[in-house]
């Protein structure tokens, strides 16, 4: 089983090759930016936070996310709002035309 301390940068960067939240505000001059999920990484920290043993605080401050968040996405995923099939976009094909009907 995976630990907080394993997972914090393992996870996020491996799922998105991006740096945990500790690593993004020791960098001089880098201000807070905002940070987008993948339903993926949602879902990661979600489990993360309901195993044995875990907290949703100690999660959500491991990744710098707030603990409400983390509750946010709880009641996505049981929605069933953070499948990656369903959370893809569908884009609907036009023919455009000069042709004045």
């Amino acid at each position: 089983m995976m630990r907080k301390r394993q997972a914090r940068g393992d996870i996020v960067a491996e799922l998105s090759g991006a740096a945990a939240a500790e690593d993004l505000a020791a960098v001089p001059g880098r201000a807070r930016q905002r940070r987008l999920w993948s339903c993926t990484e949602k879902r990661s920290l979600v489990d993360m936070a309901d195993a044995a043993g875990s907290s949703v605080t100690e999660v959500a401050e491991a990744f710098g996310v707030a603990p409400s968040q983390l509750y946010a996405w709880r009641k996505q995923m049981a929605g069933g709002e953070l499948d990656a099939d369903r959370a893809m976009a569908i884009f609907a094909r036009i023919d455009v035309s000069d042709r004045q009907v």
